[in-house]
Formats: C-alpha cells, sequence, structure tokens
C-alpha cells in the first residue's frame, strides 16, 4: 500500500519509512506538509499518516484540507500526537481522521493502524467494484480479502519478532519441534535455557504462534531489568491503596494482560526467591492475588521462561527454588550455542546479509569462499546476536556485491595478538580460616560495591566482563552501579 508521510523531524521520518517498508508497504517521506498536501493532490495515497505539531501547518490543518479535496475523501488519516496532544487528537477523529498514534511509536501498534487501514482501502475499492460488478466480483473479491489477511498477518508476526527461524542442523530441528508439540498445550509451562545470543525468546515466540498467526498477546519481562521491590507489582498487579504510590482503582499485573495468550520470563534466574513460591502456587493452582487484594484471579496464559545461566547449578546452592524449577521444566528445551551446531553458521549469515541488503539498499547479494571459511571458523562466543551485528556492520560499512574477509571485523578478534579475556573461575576460592573481622562491625554494601568498582578496573570497564567475572548477570551488576550512583553525594 502506497503511504504518505509527513513529519518535520527528520529522523522519526526515516524510522517510521524504515519500518513501513519492514510491513512491506511503499512509504514517501516529506517534512513538509506544504509540499505533502501538493504530493497528496498530483498523487493518490490510500493512507495518510502525519504529525500534528508541525510549523507552518499542523496536522490538523493538513486534515482539513485533504478533506476538502473530493478525490482525496476516501484517504485515511493517522496523526502522530505527542503528550498533551489528546484533547486536540479527539477532536481531530471528530473532523474525519482514521485513527491516531501516540509518541513514542510501538512498532506493534503501527503495524496494527497500517493493517485495519489496509483492509479499510480494501472494502473502500471492493464496494465500489461491487456496485457495479456484482456477480462477476463477489468470489474473486473473497478470496483477495483472505490472501491479503494472511499477508498482513505474517507481516504482523515479522514485525513482533517472529522472522524465520535456520534450522540446518539436527539439534534445532528437534528444537522446533519441541515447540510446535509445545505450542499445542498452552497449559504445559517450558523453560528454556541456552547462551546469550542463541534465540531463546525467538524459540519462546514459536511456541506461542506454532505455525499459523495468532490475535493472542505475547507479553514478554526481563526479570533481571525489574527492580525486585516493584517485581511483585509487575507480576500479579496490585489493588488501590495496596501500597504508597499504588494507581487508584489498582492495576492488573502482566498475568491478567497476558489473557490467554503467553508470558514470557526472560533472565528468570533473576527473579526475587521469595515471588518464586506465589509463582509456583500460580501454576499450579492457575489463580492467584493481586498484591493487597481478597479477590481470586483466574491465570489462564502460557508461560514460558528462559534463562542463560546454569539453573541446576543454582537450585544446588539454594539461589533458585527445586520445586518451582522442575515445575518450570515440564516443557524443557535447551538451545545448543552456535559453536555447537555449524550446521546452522553458514545459512544464518546468508539470511542475514539478504537481509540487512535489502534493509540498506545494498547490493551484496553473495558471501566469497575465504569469508564463508572465516565465519565457519570463528567460536562465535555472542553466538547468534554476535554474527547478526556482524554482518549488520559489515553491510552498513562497505559496498559490493559480495561481502569478502576484509569486511569481516572479527578477524582481528582471532588475531594471536588480541586480548583474550580470562576464563571465569569456576568457583570463588574459599575465604581464609583465620580471616580477622573488625569488633566494630563492617559495612557489607561498601565491601561489595569496592569488589565491583575493583572487578571494573580489572576489564577497563567493560560490564559484560566485570559480570562474568563476579559470577553476576551485567543486569545485575548495572542494577549495582545505578544504585551506587543514586547514593553518591552531589
Amino acid at each position: 500500500m502506497r503511504i504518505l508521510v509527513v513529519d518535520d523531524d527528520r529522523d522519526s521520518l526515516q524510522s517510521l519509512c524504515l519500518v513501513l517498508q519492514d510491513l512491506g508497504h511503499d512509504p514517501q517521506g516529506l517534512p513538509d506538509p506544504f509540499k505533502a498536501l501538493e504530493e497528496a493532490r498530483q498523487n493518490f495515497y490510500p493512507l495518510v499518516i502525519t504529525d500534528i505539531r508541525m510549523p507552518g501547518m499542523d496536522g490538523i490543518s493538513l486534515l482539513t484540507a485533504l478533506k476538502e479535496i473530493p478525490e482525496l475523501g476516501d484517504s485515511d488519516v493517522v496523526l502522530i500526537t505527542g503528550h498533551g496532544d489528546m484533547a486536540t487528537a479527539v477532536d481531530a477523529l471528530r473532523k474525519g481522521a482514521y485513527d491516531y498514534l501516540n509518541k513514542p511509536i510501538n512498532a506493534r501498534e503501527l503495524a496494527a493502524v497500517v493493517e485495519r487501514s489496509a483492509e479499510h482501502q480494501s472494502l473502500i475499492r471492493e464496494n465500489y467494484k461491487l456496485r457495479h460488478h456484482l456477480e462477476d466480483e463477489v468470489s474473486r473479491t473473497t478470496a483477495d480479502l483472505q490472501r491479503d489477511l494472511v499477508s498482513a498477518r505474517n507481516r504482523l508476526r515479522e514485525v513482533d519478532g517472529v522472522g524465520p527461524i535456520i534450522a540446518e542442523s539436527p539439534a534445532m530441528r528437534a528444537i522446533l519441534r519441541e515447540a510446535r508439540i509445545l505450542h499445542t498445550d498452552p497449559s504445559v509451562p517450558v523453560l528454556i535455557e541456552g547462551e546469550t545470543g542463541t534465540g531463546k525468546e525467538l524459540v519462546a515466540r514459536t511456541i506461542h504462534y506454532g505455525d499459523e498467526s495468532t490475535d493472542l498477546p505475547f507479553l514478554a519481562i526481563n526479570c533481571a531489568a525489574i527492580p525486585h521491590e516493584l517485581f511483585e507489582s509487575e507480576l500479579f498487579g496490585h489493588e488501590a491503596g495496596a501500597f504508597t504510590g499504588s494507581r487508584t482503582g489498582g492495576s492488573q499485573g502482566k498475568l491478567e494482560q497476558a489473557g490467554k495468550g503467553t508470558l514470557f520470563l526472560d533472565e528468570v534466574a533473576e527473579m526475587p526467591l521469595s515471588l518464586q513460591p506465589k509463582l509456583l502456587r500460580a501454576l499450579q493452582e492457575r489463580t492467584f492475588f493481586r498484591v493487597g487484594g481478597m479477590k481470586k484471579r483466574a491465570f489462564t496464559a502460557r508461560l514460558v521462561c528462559a534463562g542463560n545461566r546454569d539453573m541446576a547449578a543454582m537450585v544446588e546452592k539454594g539461589s533458585f527454588r527445586r520445586d518451582l524449577y522442575h515445575r518450570l521444566r515440564v516443557g524443557y528445551i535447551r538451545i545448543p550455542p552456535l559453536r555447537e551446531r555449524r550446521e546452522d553458521i553458514l545459512p544464518l549469515a546468508e539470511y542475514f546479509l539478504r537481509r540487512e541488503a535489502k534493509k540498506k539498499k545494498k547490493k551484496f547479494r553473495e558471501i566469497t569462499p575465504e569469508a564463508l571459511a572465516a565465519l565457519a571458523r570463528h567460536p562465535w562466543p555472542g553466538n547468534i546476536r554476535e554474527m547478526e551485528n556482524a554482518i549488520e556492520r559489515a553491510v552498513l560499512l562497505h559496498e559490493g556485491t559480495a561481502l569478502s574477509l576484509e569486511h569481516l571485523e572479527f578477524q582481528e578478534q582471532n588475531s594471536p595478538a588480541a586480548g583474550r579475556e580470562p576464563p571465569a573461575p569456576s568457583a570463588s576460592p574459599p575465604l581464609r580460616p583465620d580471616l580477622a573481622l573488625p569488633e566494630e562491625g563492617l559495612d557489607l554494601e561498601a565491601h561489595i560495591d569496592t569488589l565491583v568498582r575493583a572487578a571494573l578496573d580489572r576489564f577497563q570497564g567493560n560490564q559484560v566482563k566485570a559480570a562474568k567475572y563476579l559470577g553476576i548477570s551485567r543486569f545485575a551488576l548495572r542494577r549495582r552501579l545505578q544504585g551506587q550512583t543514586r547514593c553518591e553525594p552531589s
């Protein structure tokens, strides 16, 4: 579908056009609303997306001008509103706007609005044809609408993060078979384990969607990114007055918001130990209470969890509940690192090359034999995410039709002179038995902060390496650093 995008913010304009291109549409971006109006007069656009606040002519004025042109009366106009523009947006809907989007724009909401507009425009065209050729067009119209709907849903799946999964290796083929089986029974909890960057969320989305599309929600939570004191409310919701600052009327948690869809808990090993029994009870009884609530609420969603730590070892250490761990493992998938499924390396590289070349409008079509050999040799410690970033950077910085060895910057990491990350110790050395503690007591938090700073200094500020050395996740390290920043005197 041809779409006219109007926004005086060039960065926002470019981002919108890129997303619309990924959805399979043909966007035309213009920063000047006067030029946009002239372009609309000369060429019909089924959908016009415009910002409200623009110099010279605002979005409401552009909407009014478009609706006054008879041949443009059937165009859908969607307004982009910022904070404080809601009254203006409602007024615009009364004046004939099709819909509005709030800033910052969510890609999924944008895709849904465009899909609805495409269906609306399709109906307008088909109704016109039906008025003139009713008997000849009925059967063909039904088939066309069904194809358009399937195509739009497939594009929405890609925007939602469900693209093609490369599965040349036997291990990945077995994982996809298991994911399709798990899709058929939403009551079975699933635990996905694997190193960072192996594609755990992609497999989780495959379990949610299966081979078909679905309108049920997929909600993802990164457990490591939520402060512990807010975790319970985020997951279970709260009633009005449950705590200081609670929302008037209460608030739904992710367990309720997921409905009959899927709730994905990433980095589940970071969940506070005190909340794990409550999650276990919700899984067993399929009911839960909001924070401060007395009413039982049904938990109807599928639960999929993922972790990149050795959760079995955490169970043995007592840092993760054994009963919850085994309950989550009813459906269990371990995604091997890329170095253990080398059959997937070259197909993945070719897929990323085609995708990035299309997105960035480059001419790359193939990979030279030398580059293929280097890709196959590389250990890929960052797994698929590392490869994806390496290919994207190569396509962005270079030109040509074939990706060659000199385009791949990770080669520097493979040279003998390159610095290697020291292996993390398998276990911390035991404390000295004769360690003397001060009589007046000590500040444990201050000592922990000192260790964290020392680890960062050891690795020149590299948080990933420091977190690995300390045996914690990088999100936990980041939370501690943010806490130090807040506590530092001004």
